[in-house]
């Protein structure tokens, strides 16, 4: 397993959505909805998303 760049507070930070959302979308509880956009946040790398190095 990859090591996160990220963790889910700043995660939740840089997609405007709650902690606790974050943890729905990592455990499978919810899917994130299209409209959040993570290719228009700026600063946040392919890698990070795709969890790889």
């Amino acid at each position: 397993m990859v090591e996160p760049v990220l963790n889910q507070k700043q995660l939740s930070e840089l997609l405007s959505v709650s902690t606790s959302r974050i943890r729905e979308y990592l455990t499978g509880k919810s899917e994130p909805p299209l409209k959040v956009d993570i290719s228009v946040k700026p600063n946040i790398d392919a890698s990070i998303v795709l969890g790889v190095k």
